[in-house]
């Protein structure tokens, strides 16, 4: 099931005994392109610039009809997670001490997007987990961006800048984000929302706020328009990610 990160933000979040507030971003990863965390807005619960972020390892289910996304903990153990800053971005070794705390498989141990396995929900094994962080010798950096940073970059191709980024859309089994979605409104009079693939992209740069995609411009208007009403059905999606090839 395919789900956009517009979408997203309107969900709430549920644990096992509460309502945990909305998601308030998504963390993801800039090189295997998958949702590492969702952000949870905890404005009414927590103090101030206190942000808890929720792996997809504890998701068990995201219900599209009532629009929330379930947890496996409980509130408390989320308020009890390890801290960070609002304004402090998630570092390598923030990550270790959450996966420590909440039990779970390094995912940066393995070949995958997910270590050795091809599904976030894998990794929560407990004595599994103990196998890889005994084994661990040294974490390399993490590539942690949010959409909500990215949301509105500029789009340059190989010869111009062409709309800019608007929106992604992530499978929520193995919440890889498998598309980008490029408005040219900016650009085009009247203007259109293309999709691109993660090997589209040649870099993101955090300095310029800027997607670059390893397209002439001609290759990027080529790309197919989205109607982010359908992305529920799932011959509509599969279409759509073949004609972006």
């Amino acid at each position: 099931m395919m789900i956009s990160y517009k979408q997203l933000k309107h969900y709430s979040l549920h644990a096992t005994d509460d309502d945990i507030g909305g998601c308030k971003d998504i963390l993801f990863d800039d090189q295997d392109f998958v949702v590492r965390y969702l952000v949870a807005d905890t404005n009414t619960w927590l103090p101030l610039s206190r942000k808890v972020v929720i792996s997809p390892i504890s998701v068990t289910k995201v219900d599209v009809e009532n629009e929330n996304v379930h947890i496996s903990m409980t509130s408390q153990t989320l308020k009890d997670s390890p801290s960070i800053d609002e304004h402090k971005p998630v570092s390598r070794q923030y990550e270790e001490t959450l996966f420590k705390y909440f039990g779970y498989g390094y995912y940066w141990i393995g070949p995958g997007a997910w270590g050795d396995f091809a599904h976030p929900t894998e990794l929560a094994d407990a004595d599994m987990a103990k196998a890889m962080q005994e084994e661990q010798a040294s974490a390399p950096e993490n590539h942690l961006r949010a959409c909500g940073e990215v949301n509105g970059y500029e789009v340059a191709t190989t010869e111009d800048n062409v709309g800019h980024i608007t929106d992604f859309v992530f499978d929520v089994k193995s919440w890889a984000m498998r598309m980008l979605i490029i408005d040219t409104n900016n650009w085009l009079p009247g203007g259109k929302k293309l999709v691109v693939l993660p090997r589209d992209i040649e870099t993101i740069d955090w300095s310029s706020h800027k997607v670059n995609v390893k397209l002439t411009h001609d290759q990027l208007m080529e790309k197919p328009e989205i109607d982010l009403d359908k992305l529920d059905d799932d011959n509509y999606v599969q279409s759509l990610l073949q004609k972006a090839e």
